[in-house]
């Protein structure tokens, strides 16, 4: 029969743990300027193709003549 072992989940220390954080907070910052820079791009992206389309020019349709008004 096997035994049993049970690992013991061992607390980081300080070092450990300041770390990981500053890891993490740099890769926040990393995504966060590429998720602005990435909608930047669209936002530019979108604003060229608004320009370059030709305005259109509102015409109205003729109307078919509608009864004499009354004399």
């Amino acid at each position: 029969m096997a035994k049993k072992a049970f690992s013991r989940f061992v607390t980081p220390d300080a070092e450990a743990r300041a770390a990981e954080a500053a890891k993490t907070v740099r890769l926040r910052a990393l995504r966060l300027a590429k998720e602005a820079e990435d909608k930047d791009v669209a936002d530019r992206e979108a604003a060229a193709k608004l320009a370059a389309a030709a305005p259109r020019r509102r015409v109205r349709t003729p109307q078919p003549p509608g009864p004499p008004a009354p004399t």
